[in-house]
């Protein structure tokens, strides 16, 4: 048998060993009572499995509790968790202060009790620091608490840790984290915990960007999130009464394991869907990043050029997705499982979180009640199951919606992607092309032709119908869109669309997003100029939202401007000198600073320029790299 641990934090050792004897032996082992693994032991204990749940903290739920978001985004509903949430209910009437929410700490000891009645094992306080491996089996796992050093046998282990951090001691392989430009994620928040008017209210904001797995910067986040000016007013008073800071951060992305199936956003996009799922994620791609121009190519193209980053999609997840690849009784719940860096923005709401971690533990009860792995489960068991408590609801399958508001879902609309060209036509010509523009996408080149017609015929005030057709051909990679995006960007064009309910995107730098993905060369002084002029940019933007101020507004054709200048340099080796020879000394200026804000506050500022720094300078080493390699060559 062999035992895998962390080593200074980091480095993991595999030891081997003979087998040992377990003191303890529990059929289901969850590690991370949060979101998903609170459900899970609960559901699994539910069962009649002997289920032991590890937490580091000093209570269950995660994100709806110690986290204290108490409110609920998207998600779609059903599964154990609604009941949980309504005895939550009816304890809080019992004489608790009312939350405007599903009250975190009434929540904890709902979730408690139901662990407690239904026979599992908790330990709070506890950290996993070892795993036993036979092959690609976990036997057990070692972990520290207030009782010392501790260790137990499993049959089947959920990994909810959000991190996939028992996964990752075990050697399982990661599909990766964070974006593929430099690897950052998603931004985290902090909540502060207040009594308003009676009611017990959550306040939050976005902090800025951090590696939790690096204890160093976790470490700091955590501080300077505490500290931040938003918590620390000159006083507060009767009417607001501060009651506590959330014990854990708002953690948005981190790991993702390669699992027997990869659900991405490009699968998404595609209609490529899994008709064996477990359940269904839903809500929009709700990137919370300002600088959207350093995301993937096709991220850009949906909230970018088309401004569907209010579209809602409804995402079913398969059993491989939980399962990483290649183990025989491992499970993972919770937002860690085998999605993208762009999906997760989607898959990681709370409801559906909490049903991951439901399905989590009806595959374990199932593969132990018929003596099968995790990966041989038959879905045609399974789904019964599935359906009993509603976690996976097939009208939860809606498709993709243009949301309007949440809270409102049934009443919004189901997409249905345009083939007509006269509808076509006649929604590239309004104020809500983002449909229109996206169906073009999916249509193919076939539709150029056509569109290159509508390009010809235009007249002086057909405006919205000439630059949202080049939109349209500039995602198809046609080049007759450049003229009509560079008169854009000239023109600083500053019309927002009304696709998205909110965050849609400026055409003026939306139009040079698209002149770098066609690679256009002659643009090229234009956008160096712009990284130049700060001065002249003020902000014009019409949604607020998306952009409160003069150098958030620059910030926007800067990042834009910078990333179309090096995917143009990436076709034109020609010009990267060019290129370096601007750009270095401008953000390696020690004066530099560029300043975004975190949503959803409009006075809470983070500095991009470190982001800047590091895109400049890894390209470059990667410029100079292949420059040296080619000299080298015989």
């Amino acid at each position: 048998m062999n035992f895998h641990y962390r080593e200074q934090g980091s480095v993991v050792v595999k030891t081997a060993g003979d087998p040992i004897e377990f003191s303890d032996r529990f059929d289901v082992i969850v590690v991370g009572l949060g979101t998903a693994g609170a459900i899970s032991a609960i559901t699994a204990a539910n069962k009649g499995l002997r289920v032991l749940g590890l937490e580091r903290l000093n209570s269950m739920g995660g994100a709806g509790t110690n986290g204290a978001i108490i409110g609920y985004y998207y998600g779609s509903p059903g599964g154990l968790f609604e009941s949980i949430d309504e005895e939550t209910r009816e304890l809080e009437a019992m004489g608790y202060t009312k939350s405007r929410g599903v009250n975190a700490e009434v929540k904890k000891i709902a979730l408690e009790r139901r662990a407690l009645d239904t026979g599992a094992t908790v330990q709070y306080e506890s950290a996993v620091v070892g795993v036993y491996m036979e092959g690609m089996a976990v036997r057990g796992v070692r972990w520290i608490g207030p009782e010392g050093i501790q260790q137990a046998s499993c049959r089947i282990l959920i990994d909810a840790t959000g991190e996939a951090e028992v996964c990752s001691i075990m050697g399982a392989e990661m599909y990766g984290s964070g974006r593929q430009l430099d690897g950052k994620m998603q931004p985290f928040s902090l909540p502060v915990m207040a009594i308003r008017d009676q009611w017990v209210h959550n306040m939050y904001s976005d902090h800025g960007y951090v590696d939790q797995t690096n204890q160093d910067e976790l470490t700091q986040a955590i501080l300077r999130s505490a500290c931040i000016f938003t918590h620390l007013p000159d006083q507060y008073n009767e009417s607001t009464k501060f009651l506590k800071l959330a014990p854990q951060l708002g953690i948005r992305e981190g790991r993702f394991i390669l699992g027997e199936e990869q659900v991405t956003f490009a699968d998404v996009v595609a209609d490529r869907l899994s008709a064996e799922p477990l359940f269904y994620a839903y809500s929009n791609v709700d990137n919370h990043a300002k600088d959207i121009a350093f995301e993937s190519e096709l991220q850009q193209d949906w909230a970018v050029a088309a401004s569907l980053w209010g579209l809602t999609l409804s995402v079913p997840l398969p059993l491989g997705a939980l399962i990483p690849k290649g183990f025989d009784n491992v499970l993972v719940a919770g937002r860690s499982i085998a999605i993208d860096h762009d999906l997760a923005a989607c898959v990681r709401m709370k409801r559906d979180m909490q049903k991951c971690g439901e399905a989590a533990a009806l595959i374990a009860y199932l593969a132990l009640d018929q003596g099968l792995s995790v990966r041989h489960v038959p879905y045609d068991q399974l789904r019964p199951l599935l359906l009993e408590n509603g976690c996976l609801r097939p009208s939860n399958h809606v498709g993709m919606k243009d949301g309007l508001s949440v809270g409102e879902d049934e009443t919004n609309q189901k997409v249905i992607w345009l083939t007509s060209l006269e509808r076509i036509k006649e929604e590239l010509a309004g104020d809500k092309p983002g449909i229109a523009i996206w169906s073009t996408r999916r249509l193919g080149a076939a539709i150029n032709g056509t569109l290159k017609e509508w390009l010809s015929q235009t007249t002086a005030d057909q405006q919205n119908l000439r630059k949202n057709t080049a939109f349209a051909l500039a995602l198809q990679g046609d080049e007759a869109a450049i003229p009509h995006l560079r008169d854009c960007v000239r023109t600083r064009d500053p019309y927002v669309p009304r696709t998205s309910r909110k965050y849609n995107q400026a055409r003026g730098y939306a139009a040079i997003y698209l002149l770098g993905k066609l690679g256009d060369v002659e643009i090229v002084p234009e956008l160096l100029q712009i990284m130049r002029q700060r001065d002249q940019f003020i902000n014009q933007s019409t949604d607020i939202e998306f952009i409160n101020h003069n150098d958030e507004y620059f910030f926007q054709y800067f990042s834009f401007s910078l990333m179309a200048l090096i995917r143009i340099a990436e076709r034109h080796p020609g010009i990267r000198g060019q290129l370096l020879e601007t750009v270095v000394p401008l953000v390696e200026d020690p004066h530099f600073s560029i300043l975004v804000t975190m949503k959803p506050s409009k006075d809470v500022n983070y500095d991009m320029a470190d982001t800047v720094r590091n895109i400049v300078r890894k390209k470059a080493a990667s410029w100079e790299s292949k420059v040296g390699n080619a000299a080298s060559a015989p």
